[in-house]
């Protein structure tokens, strides 16, 4: 890990982790380089076991400048597929600049493992926020992509089927999609597993055809794709309280129907729209009416 001094147009490079104990303050911050490099070596190679010794050594740049700005969080390191990762002293206290390394090291070693190239900017950024969420940094954002990976990766988080993994096992669930679709598919999979609402067995019953779940699935994920929670709760239950001679070409309609109708009229209650879609095709509950004499 490298440390880049800059000031009046001079610059210094220092390898960290052979670096004294001398105190580094950059902004409002004071940092310790050579206790910054041990906490983000630990955390890594706890993180990815895999990860190769060239990435920390030669692709890992911690930038200081004489004068900082303040910025967007956005700005606090950057990722290259071709140079590596920087991250900027002087946007985060030492904890939080390891968490904003961990961010930049999750970019390179999605390039790593396969699949950054063929993911979109959701996926991109969810893999690294699962990486600097684990590091102890929680960051909210407002502008995309970095919003809907947020949410998406905080919805994983709160579900226990898929927060009691491993980090290595959950990293390999988040870079096993490349769309924000499959991450949508990913919520609705490990919601169904932690709160037993019977999606698989449905599906299960449903068809034996692999190509039709999977069809089927991907049309929920994609009318659920900013769902919260709780709609995709609504959403998962009425649908596996479906007939179940529904012919799946209707259901896929129904799906299809909700979210029309969510574009259409944006202010109307989503619960209420799903309701009136399903109606048709799902059972009423039988009511116990009480007659007085």
């Amino acid at each position: 890990m490298q440390l880049l001094l800059r000031s009046g147009g001079q610059q210094l490079i220092i390898d960290m982790e052979r670096a004294d104990d001398r105190p580094l303050t950059v902004g409002q911050y004071t940092y310790r380089p050579r206790r910054l490099a041990g906490k983000v070596r630990r955390l890594a190679t706890k993180m990815w076991p895999d990860l190769p010794p060239t990435v920390l050594a030669e692709r890992l740049t911690f930038e200081a400048m004489d004068t900082v700005r303040d910025t967007a969080w956005s700005d606090s390191g950057s990722f290259s597929p071709r140079s590596g990762s920087v991250v900027l002293l002087g946007r985060w206290d030492e904890d939080g600049s390891v968490g904003i390394a961990l961010h930049e090291l999750a970019h390179e070693m999605h390039l790593y493992h396969g699949g950054y190239d063929d993911s979109d900017g959701v996926v991109r950024e969810a893999v690294a926020m699962l990486a600097e969420r684990e590091a102890g940094l929680r960051r909210t954002f407002e502008r995309e992509p970095y919003h809907s990976a947020c949410q998406l990766v905080e919805q994983l988080e709160s579900l226990s089927a898929f927060n009691r993994l491993s980090f290595p096992k959950r990293w390999a669930e988040v870079i096993s999609v490349t769309s924000m679709v499959g991450l949508a598919d990913l919520v609705n999979y490990y919601l169904d597993r932690s709160e037993r609402l019977g999606l698989a067995r449905w599906l299960d019953r449903l068809t034996k055809n692999i190509d039709v779940r999977d069809q089927l699935l991907a049309r929920l994920a994609t009318t659920s794709l900013r769902y919260s929670l709780a709609l995709r709760r609504v959403l998962i239950k009425k649908l596996v309280r479906c007939k179940p001679e529904t012919p799946v070409e209707q259901l896929l309609y129904v799906l299809d129907s909700i979210a029309t109708l969510d574009r259409r009229y944006p202010n109307d209650d989503l619960e209420q729209i799903i309701n009136f879609c399903f109606a048709p095709y799902v059972p009423q509950r039988r009511r116990l009416f009480a007659f007085g004499s």
